[in-house]
């Protein structure tokens, strides 16, 4: 869900991966500050988020992903895995607060990848919804948005860190498909390339 910096390159790493049922959900036009951080191009200044990234998608892959020009609120979603890259926790129905409680009371989610990025400090929560270790953890993460330090869009992130992101929390979603084993939360400092 998403389809700004880290998840335009999330997307990417799917489609380059062969995840070929792939959907995403973003309401948003790029400007002119998401291109340097993104997979957007200066010529897609105006654009949705969503056709612009299933045009990318297809050139580079030739993968046609499916894509809807709103937010996510109850739109059914099917047995899936989930990836969450938004910059909201608790607006309207479409936060990461209102998705998680869809998704811990009934969506068939088998696996949800959360990705946050502030500044140099990028942060990959891998939750399994059914293990309520998972849920008490991710729970503890949550808070309206009122409390959350107030970003200035296209200040959070660079196109290597988004890139960085995107590549781990991929990587742990293929970790828990392959395997079943995942971290339920991976942080680090971007700038020192050190664990946070």
């Amino acid at each position: 869900m998403g389809a700004g910096s880290v998840a335009s390159y999330e997307t990417l790493a799917l489609a380059k991966a062969g995840v070929y049922d792939i959907t995403v959900y973003d309401d948003d036009v790029i400007e002119s500050h998401n291109v340097p951080m993104s997979l957007y191009r200066e010529c897609d200044v105006g654009r949705r988020k969503v056709d612009a990234l299933a045009e990318r998608i297809n050139y580079e892959t030739g993968i046609t992903i499916k894509t809807y020009p709103e937010k996510y609120q109850d739109q059914p979603l099917g047995r899936t895995s989930l990836i969450v890259s938004i910059d909201i926790m608790d607006k309207a129905g479409c936060g990461r607060i209102p998705i998680w409680l869809k998704v811990k009371d009934s969506l068939p989610i088998d696996v949800m990848i959360d990705t946050r990025i502030d500044r140099w400090l990028g942060e990959i929560y891998t939750i399994v919804p059914t293990l309520s270790s998972d849920q008490a953890n991710y729970e503890q993460t949550l808070h309206p948005d009122a409390e959350m330090a107030q970003q200035v869009c296209g200040y959070h992130g660079i196109g290597s860190m988004a890139m960085a992101i995107a590549g781990n929390a991929v990587n742990s979603l293929f970790r828990y498909w392959n395997d079943g084993t995942h971290d339920w939360r991976r942080a680090h400092r971007y700038d020192t390339l050190a664990p946070a």
